[in-house]
């Protein structure tokens, strides 16, 4: 990794994007627009409807009649939270990692895919795409959404996943809210209630087990990058709310329940099934509910076999070794490109990174993993 790599990275890092406030937008922006500008590529501040800043870098030639490949990046982080063994903004590099939030997601892969801009344009090797790197604000927090789905292009290459395999799709999400309702009463008369809590607790022990026989049964044609074998359905318990009063047997408790539907498979019939699922649980065991599902998006895949291929082939070649194709366990703004164009993933997010967590780093050898498939992604043909 070169000095002006971790150098631009640490610059980055420092600055606070906090998504949640909009914080230092424009100050990184700024920043970034300069030192665009100190390499000779061409550099265009875009602000969306919502007010959001984002920049789209291009080089000042490009070659006529050729596709256009957008790498789609973003500069805003989630916020910091508590419990860093070090200030999060006050980068630092150790054992070949650099640590602070937003090193990993996804302030390193804007690194560098400008380092591999940078060099194609100084070592002058010809161009075989109109490459153009887009540098979103508001994608932790879905703001950017819009501004997403105008963008126009060939091929879309997301450079915010993980290095694990070429990444060609991504999970879909569904929520269940499942309300249980028992009858209230004061504590110490416990026999004259039904306590909601000890029933919803019988549902999240069923949902349990409806987890773990579903990522079994219900699993992707496609690899995943990490942990399984192939990608499954995940279903999860995430949060509990329950009770008013330390002295007042709970009537109402309620439940969200996460799903991560397989790319093939349509996210609201899942959610359905699931719900059915759970209701005819409750009234097996005269458990009362009231179930609710949401669907937030469809898992989605590549098609392309062609484009597939080639940046498979593109991808050995950079790391030399075979390499297989995934899609992602979580969500990626891949979802919002895929209506118009292939959408190819490939990032600097290692399992063990702490994204959106405490003590975030990334691997300083994955940058250079990404530049160099930057690189030789912008001087082939397609």
């Amino acid at each position: 990794m070169s000095k002006y790599e971790w150098d631009l990275l640490s610059k980055l890092v420092a600055i606070d994007t906090d998504s949640t406030s909009r914080k230092n937008y424009n100050e990184i922006v700024d920043l970034l627009l300069e030192e665009i500008g100190k390499v000779g590529l061409v550099a265009e501040k875009v602000v969306d409807a919502k007010g959001i800043p984002h920049v789209l870098v291009r080089f000042p030639d490009v070659p006529k009649d050729v596709k256009k490949i957008v790498f789609l990046t973003h500069y805003d982080v989630v916020p910091a939270g508590e419990g860093w063994e070090f200030d999060p903004f006050k980068p630092f590099i150790k054992d070949g990692k650099l640590f602070g939030r937003g090193a990993a997601d996804d302030k390193s892969n804007i690194v560098a895919a400008l380092a591999a801009f940078r060099e194609v344009l100084e070592e002058k090797v010809p161009l075989r795409v109109n490459p153009v790197l887009v540098i979103a604000g508001g994608e932790e927090t879905g703001e950017g959404e819009d501004f997403f789905r105008k963008i126009e292009g060939d091929i879309c290459v997301v450079l915010d996943s993980g290095c694990e395999g070429l990444s060609i799709g991504a999970s879909g999400v569904a929520r269940l809210n499942v309300r249980v309702i028992g009858r209230q009463a004061h504590s110490a008369y416990p026999f004259k209630g039904l306590n909601a809590i000890y029933q919803a607790s019988k549902i999240v022990a069923f949902i349990e087990e409806v987890a773990k026989e579903t990522e079994k049964k219900v699993l992707s044609r496609f690899y995943a990058p990490t942990h399984y074998e192939h990608v499954p359905r995940r279903i999860s318990v995430t949060m509990i709310n329950g009770g008013v009063a330390a002295n007042i047997i709970p009537a109402e408790c309620n439940l969200l329940i996460d799903v991560r539907t397989i790319p093939e498979e349509n996210a609201e019939k899942a959610a359905e099934e699931l719900k059915t699922t759970i209701e005819n649980y409750a009234q097996e065991n005269r458990i009362n509910v009231e179930v609710k599902a949401k669907t937030f998006m469809d898992g989605w895949y590549t098609t392309d076999e062609e484009v597939i291929r080639k940046f498979r082939e593109i991808l050995e070649e950079v790391l030399g070794c075979g390499v297989k194709v995934v899609v992602e366990l979580g969500g990626t703004d891949g979802v919002f490109m895929i209506d118009r164009m292939p959408v190819i993933q490939f990032g600097t997010m290692r399992e063990d990174n702490n994204i959106h967590g405490k003590n975030e780093f990334v691997y300083l050898e994955d940058i250079e993993k990404v530049k160099k498939f930057v690189k030789k992604t912008i001087t082939s043909s397609f």
